[in-house]
């Protein structure tokens, strides 16, 4: 508890002498490291960097490896499962499809009758096989009848 004493209040506490000492002791400067000592701790701490670098360049090449190897993947998957969209298609490939395949997935469906609709709509150049009706005009009957043979059920499915 605080005195009410104002001559106790400007006086500093005493501390013995031989406290004072050991206590100035302990907050001295440490003695220089050994050249030896030094040098050990230098060459070790220069390893350990070298070997986190050697690390971290493995894991780039690596992620970036991974990277092409995934977009390889891709690639191939969109080619096999879409040839026509990474390769043009000849008339041969044209006429093995299907007539109203205008995608060259193998089969007539909506999407083939959207493609061509589209490219009417925006006054795109037109591919001469999408005349599926055979009447030379690439037109919306054509996209009629590609919607039709996509939505056709055979009469034996309903069953």
């Amino acid at each position: 508890m605080m005195s009410s004493d104002p001559d106790r209040a400007d006086q500093e506490p005493r501390v013995p002498e031989k406290l004072r000492e050991a206590m100035a002791r302990l907050y001295e400067p440490l003695t220089g490291v050994p050249a030896e000592l030094d040098s050990v701790i230098l060459r070790d701490a220069r390893g350990s960097y070298a070997r986190r670098q050697r690390w971290s360049l493995a894991v780039r090449w690596a992620g970036a490896g991974l990277a092409a190897a995934a977009a390889l993947a891709l690639a191939l998957r969109l080619y096999i499962a879409h040839p026509s969209t990474l390769r043009s298609a000849t008339p041969a490939h044209r006429q093995l499809a299907r007539v109203g395949d205008v995608d060259g997935n193998g089969r007539v469906d909506i999407l083939d009758a959207y493609v061509v609709a589209r490219a009417i709509t925006r006054h795109q150049p037109l591919d001469p096989a999408w005349d599926v009706n055979g009447d030379g005009v690439v037109d919306r009957k054509d996209v009629d009848l590609i919607a039709r043979r996509a939505v056709h059920v055979s009469e034996g499915a309903a069953e």
